[in-house]
């Protein structure tokens, strides 16, 4: 549904210089028979707005050159301005609701619109913990490999998780599974509140990942790490990745099984 017009608005913001991608060109990180991608922010990123208030919205008002079009009666899709991996679309709420709080039916069939094309990944972060930069709830889709596909789907990571293996999956089945990840994971509080996870989201499995720590010296990890692809502020701390170990850093930011 937005891919081929996410295309053109993509074109026409860089033309206009009105995106700003956030990083260098991917270099390989090896470890275990598998290669991660690393990544190093550019200028850019010192850019990007952080919110500073507890219901700030840097996306509605939304930017009209980032407007890619309606996700159903409650979410607009919009080009992520700063995006690590382009086109970078952004599945937000039209009216703020907190990032922490329950996924519902709508989100899931508003995320669903985005996978109308191959090779599309959607990811989810759930709070600062979990990686998540904004408080205002959105979705995030992009059309990429997965490093760690492989292994996700092997069954044998070291974390604590729930895998759903789909095929063509609906709204109702995907809100289904999220509901049920969500008590074997743990991850409603006494209040009813969301501890801290990640959703990975493709059209053949979900991922639903507790989130303990955001970041180790200062590596910050949310859900697209968890897909094998690193953002790193500089070129030392890849180096400083591969020694302290991918999967051991990856683990250690989530909680052990």
């Amino acid at each position: 549904m937005f891919w081929n017009v996410a295309e053109q608005v993509t074109q026409q913001a860089l033309a206009d210089s009105l995106l700003m991608p956030i990083t260098t060109e991917a270099e390989v990180l090896t470890e275990q028979g598998v290669d991660y991608l690393g990544y190093v922010v550019t200028p850019n990123a010192s850019k990007k707005p952080i919110a500073k208030a507890p219901q700030a919205n840097p996306f509605l008002p939304y930017e009209p050159s980032m407007y890619v079009g309606e996700a159903g009666d409650h979410h607009v899709c919009l080009l992520n301005k700063f995006p690590v991996l382009s086109p970078h679309l952004l599945i937000c709420s039209k009216t703020f609701i907190p990032q922490t709080s329950q996924l519902c039916l709508a989100d899931f069939k508003a995320w669903l619109l985005g996978f109308d094309d191959r090779d599309v990944f959607g990811f989810y972060n759930s709070g600062p913990l979990a990686g998540a930069s904004q408080p205002h709830r959105h979705m995030q889709v992009v059309k990429a490999d997965i490093p760690l596909e492989s292994l996700i789907m092997s069954g044998s990571l070291p974390f604590r998780h729930c895998l759903f293996l789909l095929s063509r999956p609906s709204a109702d089945e995907l809100y289904q599974h999220y509901l049920d990840a969500l008590k074997v994971l743990s991850l409603i509080d006494d209040e009813g509140k969301c501890r801290p996870y990640n959703i990975l989201l493709t059209e053949r499995w979900m991922l639903v990942l507790p989130r303990r720590i955001n970041n180790i010296e200062g590596v910050f990890a949310n859900a697209l790490n968890y897909s094998g692809r690193f953002l790193v502020k500089r070129p030392e701390q890849l180096r400083w990745l591969q020694q302290y170990g991918i999967m051991r850093y990856l683990t250690e930011c989530s909680v052990r099984g």
